[in-house]
């Protein structure tokens, strides 16, 4: 008797509406994963990570290299405060005719060789921290997130596999994980 009142039959699926393969935004053996099928993630959760020791070694290097670049513009600003009196000094006794004016020239050519070399350290500290922060940009790429809540539908990879961004490669896995965001569902008919 109810399918007097039906209009329309259909079979169909129930499906999210966000779903993502979550993959490495860079080639990398998985030395950890957190997740397993089923597992509800939040957004920005680590899901896996990738062997980091040569990316991180970068990173200390790079600290390093800032590190050495501070400790370049002191010498170059005590250089230049040595310089700035030795000139002053020049200066005053040229005045009076104490001395010559070679030395003179001498005296303010090395003030102004030490305000570049203070320029030149600044800018090798710029220099460093934007390695620096092209290395923590690196080492963040070891950690595959979760794009946004969802749960986990499929595991595609394990510890030990070697995952690629393209995929292509032999034996290389693309995606690590298949999430879904299951407050997105709808019905396909």
């Amino acid at each position: 008797p109810s399918q007097t009142f039906t209009l329309l039959n259909a079979s169909g699926y129930v499906v999210p509406q966000r779903k993502a393969a979550v993959a490495a935004k860079v080639t990398g053996m998985i030395t950890a994963l957190y997740v397993e099928e089923g597992s509800r993630v939040k957004k920005d959760q680590i899901v896996a990570r990738l062997e980091s020791d040569d990316v991180a070694a970068q990173r200390d290097q790079a600290r390093a290299n800032v590190e050495v670049s501070r400790q370049g513009l002191e010498q170059a600003k005590a250089e230049l405060a040595d310089a700035k009196a030795s000139l002053e000094r020049e200066k005053s006794l040229l005045a009076q005719e104490f001395t010559t004016k070679a030395a003179f020239d001498a005296a303010e050519a090395r003030y102004r060789k030490a305000a570049a070399a203070v320029l030149s350290a600044e800018a090798s500290i710029r220099a460093s921290n934007a390695s620096l922060r092209a290395a923590n940009v690196a080492l963040d790429y070891t950690l595959i997130r979760a794009p946004f809540d969802a749960v986990v539908l499929t595991k595609n990879a394990d510890i030990g596999d070697i995952v690629t961004p393209i995929g292509a490669a032999a034996n290389a896995k693309a995606a690590v994980v298949m999430i879904a965001d299951l407050d997105s569902l709808q019905v396909e008919a």
